[in-house]
């Protein structure tokens, strides 16, 4: 097995594997790369938390402001939308311009009054996916 590796600094991280068949060092190596947490600083009223990226619903800005909504509660983050968007990488699509969405907590798309989508969360939570997004969401979904 040959291992190559490249440093871009320009380029989307990610890991590909080629390989003849399924083998237990391929089924290790999934294991090790999903393992890999990212977690985010989140601040709430009288704590500070590590946010495990799996346990973010959704990243929005509200009054200038970015946070970040999980099981237990909506937590301020310190960082920009952008910067998260970069951290969190995949696992997040942008729905608007305000607002990033946990692929794996989406329950349904839906359309609404004049034809928008609209994204629902498991936890409940919805937001609209703007006109410029529908296409790269949809996309990234497999939906088209």
């Amino acid at each position: 097995m040959k291992i190559r590796l490249t440093v871009d600094e320009n380029e989307e991280e990610r890991i590909e594997i080629f390989s003849h068949k399924r083998s237990e060092l391929v089924r290790q190596i999934e294991q090790l790369v999903e393992s890999y947490e990212i977690t985010v600083t989140g601040y709430g009223e009288n704590e500070i938390l590590p946010l495990k990226k799996e346990n973010i619903f959704r990243v929005f800005v509200e009054n200038n402001k970015v946070y970040a909504s999980t099981d237990s509660g909506k937590y301020r983050l310190k960082l920009r939308l952008y910067e998260i968007e970069e951290m969190l990488g995949e696992a997040f699509l942008k729905v608007n311009q305000s607002s990033l969405v946990n692929r794996k907590h989406i329950k349904k798309f839906s359309s609404s009054f004049g034809g928008s989508l609209k994204v629902e969360l498991t936890n409940g939570e919805t937001d609209f996916i703007s006109r410029r997004q529908t296409k790269y969401v949809l996309k990234r979904m497999g939906i088209k």
